[in-house]
């Protein structure tokens, strides 16, 4: 028997003009908050792969992805991937 997580209550505020845009999707609020959330994990693990501060995997696991998945998100935002020999093997293997 699955059981439900417990829930949280949170209130946002946001000016009128973006309040009356979101209320369109009220019926599918936590899809797009999830959504954006994916988002924003994909482009903050994208920034730090290209500072150089985390690798290709470590980025792809801040993520929530794995790597064949993440390379193609970072491909979408126009970054490159950084390739070493060890990591065409892995990727052809």
């Amino acid at each position: 028997m699955k059981t439900e997580a417990p829930m949280r209550q949170v209130t946002l505020e946001f000016p009128d003009e973006l309040a009356q845009t979101i209320s369109q999707y009220q019926d599918r609020l936590k899809e797009l908050v999830l959504l954006g959330l994916l988002q924003f994990k994909i482009q903050e693990s994208l920034m730090l792969y290209t500072r150089g501060l985390v690798s290709l995997a470590r980025a792809a696991e801040l993520a929530g992805m794995d790597r064949p998945t993440f390379i193609r998100q970072a491909r979408a935002f126009g970054v490159r991937p950084r390739w070493s020999e060890r990591m065409v093997q892995e990727e052809l293997a």
